[in-house]
């Protein structure tokens, strides 16, 4: 007696979950040879589902977006009582210090491990790396950045902060 579809459906999906568990090796090595092949394959195929759904995807969007605006109306007061608690959190203010640096002084990091890094200095660091004068709090500190390439360099005081103009080694060669 033949299979309906989805028998044919269900045994076809663990043959091939069979086959992916006896092969785990061989999948980790061709992903890992080819990422960016993957990688472009993806971007294809989901620029086609994008070109192909843009009516559905926008009105998708549209409702999102009224739903999320409805929602922060209704909740104004409870979500700021939250944002308030959150910047009193070591989470808040890690994020408030690393939105800063991006955004209002555009400094350029090159990946998580630099931001993580320079966070971790900032936080540790207890005297001015130029002047060497002690800080009195957190709000005399600096990170000190190249306004030329936008590359952070040191923790420095307020005071060598404004006097700062001098470009960064790499931008000088």
């Amino acid at each position: 007696m033949p299979l309906s579809k989805e028998e044919q459906k269900e045994k076809q999906k663990i043959s091939q979950k069979k086959w992916r568990d006896a092969n785990k090796d061989k999948l980790k090595e061709y992903r890992d040879t080819n990422k960016d092949k993957i990688r472009e394959r993806q971007k294809i195929s989901q620029k086609k589902y994008r070109d192909a759904n843009k009516d559905k995807l926008k009105e998708y969007r549209d409702k999102s977006k009224d739903y999320w605006l409805e929602y922060y109306e209704k909740n104004k007061e409870k979500l700021k009582g939250r944002n308030k608690e959150y910047q009193k959190t070591e989470a808040g203010k890690k994020a408030h210090f690393i939105s800063s640096w991006k955004n209002d002084s555009k400094i350029k990091f090159k990946d998580r491990e630099e931001v993580e890094f320079y966070y971790n200095l900032y936080i540790n660091t207890h005297k001015c790396t130029w002047c060497d004068i002690d800080f009195k709090d957190s709000r005399d500190r600096c990170l000190d950045h190249c306004h030329l390439c936008s590359l952070p360099r040191a923790i420095i005081c307020r005071q060598c902060n404004f006097k700062d103009e001098v470009p960064c080694v790499s931008c000088l060669l």
